[in-house]
């Protein structure tokens, strides 16, 4: 049976569990930003994170800010008007203005946003698998609240702080439409998941396939249960609108900058070549920029060349890009980090211990949905997506770590799936 079209949005206020879940994955997550300020403080090289694209998004906060051009001049000064999308530097630039130039208080408010996306898990999980899965839903919640890459992401000054929220509403919007049936009450999720597919693009440029994709899914869905089309038509006509209303300042920017129009960022070519390159190993290596016949460009001349010579590439030597995308899938599948500079013997046994039965619970979770399109698409949908994206750009397990998040709640449904046999046999 369907399951009821208002449930998503009804009983909003934490309860007891959940709160408690809140509350903790909120305190871990404040020690970790302490932890990594610490860390960053003692090294003392000047750096604000612990990670290189770290020092872009600083950079570009403080053009916003103070008011000036925004830009990144690197690569024998050359000026870069669109090297990343303006959404999370916003949000860096609204941190520094109100809580000043300590990267600490950035870390702080991105943990206060980890601690809110433990609810937006239990939201969505409700709102995909119906109400009467409230103990699935807590469980997701808990996992989203203590899982160490989820607290570790919300310390460190990248993009996925703020894209994961995003993501999260996007999703529960989507949850709230999916079974709507009067096209006046898909008016309210459908706003609000095109704001939020906007101003999830603006922060992370690569998810900007996903949310078509998403409502394609939707709409496929109605069509094979012989549903009511209408509410799926205006649905999408308004994300189309409201995600076209969110990113319209950054369009018409490019455009006065560029006369042409980007609708994202100028940085597809060198990541695409950085996974289809003869040196390509499906670890990132873009030593490749300082090439005598690459730096010098500017950057529209040098984002079409990169693009040509990887697609170029790939189309010579399509075995060698097979094999690539091997790898790339190995990485981004991996139970352990495998960037280089934090992998050691530990680190590499903990994450295993930890990350390889809860990538099994949420294979186990998704094959007993199955037959639920619902789950496919908003609980599955983002990791497999990335997992597809990367398997062309280069791989590691943190592009894995925002698509984890929504998949708890798959995690949880394998969860309850494996305990029940035991369960059983105890009785």
């Amino acid at each position: 049976m369907p399951r009821s079209p208002g449930s998503p949005w009804r009983g909003l206020a934490p309860s007891r569990p959940l709160a408690l879940a809140i509350e903790a994955g909120l305190l871990l997550r404040v020690l970790a930003a302490d932890l990594v300020q610490w860390r960053v403080d003692r090294a003392g090289d000047g750096h604000v994170c612990l990670l290189p694209d770290a020092e872009y998004y600083w950079k570009l906060a403080q053009t916003i800010r103070d008011g000036e051009v925004f830009q990144i001049v690197e690569w024998g000064d050359i000026p870069h008007f669109a090297l990343r999308t303006p959404g999370y530097p916003l949000f860096l630039a609204a941190c520094r203005a109100v809580l000043g130039d300590n990267p600490l208080g950035a870390r702080l408010v991105q943990a206060a946003l980890g601690a809110a996306c433990v609810w937006l898990v239990y939201r969505l999980a409700l709102a995909t698998l119906g109400p009467d899965r409230r103990r699935e839903a807590r469980i997701a919640a808990a996992i989203a609240a203590v899982h160490p890459y989820f607290i570790v992401m919300s310390a460190l000054l990248l993009s996925e702080a703020l894209f994961v929220p995003l993501l999260l509403a996007y999703l529960w919007a989507m949850a709230a439409l999916w079974d709507r049936d009067d096209a006046r009450g898909a008016v309210a999720p459908a706003l609000a998941a095109g704001a939020a597919a906007g101003a999830a693009v603006l922060v992370r440029p690569s998810c900007l396939l996903f949310f078509p994709m998403a409502v394609a899914a939707w709409g496929a869905h109605r069509l094979a249960t012989r549903r009511a089309m209408r509410p799926a038509i205006v649905g999408a006509v308004l994300t189309a609108a409201a995600f076209a209303a969110v990113m319209a300042p950054w369009w018409i920017r490019n455009a006065r900058v560029y006369g042409a129009f980007v609708p994202t960022a100028l940085w597809m070519g060198a990541s695409l070549y950085d996974g289809l390159n003869p040196r390509a190993t499906g670890a990132s290596d873009m030593r490749f920029l300082a090439d005598p016949d690459v730096w010098p460009l500017d950057e529209r001349d040098q984002d079409e060349r990169l693009k040509a010579r990887a697609i170029a590439f790939a189309r010579e030597n399509p075995g060698r890009a097979a094999s690539l995308a091997l790898a790339k899938l190995g990485r981004y599948w991996s139970p352990w980090p495998n960037a280089d500079g934090v992998r050691s013997a530990w680190l590499t046994v903990a994450a295993g211990l930890v990350m390889t039965p809860l990538l099994a619970l949420t294979a186990l979770g998704l094959w007993t949905l199955r037959g639920d399109a619902r789950a496919w698409a908003l609980l599955a949908g983002p990791i497999l997506y990335f997992g597809m994206i990367h398997a062309a750009f280069a791989s590691s397990m943190r592009y894995r770590t925002p698509g984890e998040v929504p998949a708890t709640a798959l995690a949880a449904v394998g969860l309850l799936r494996a305990a029940r046999p035991r369960t059983r046999t105890a009785a």
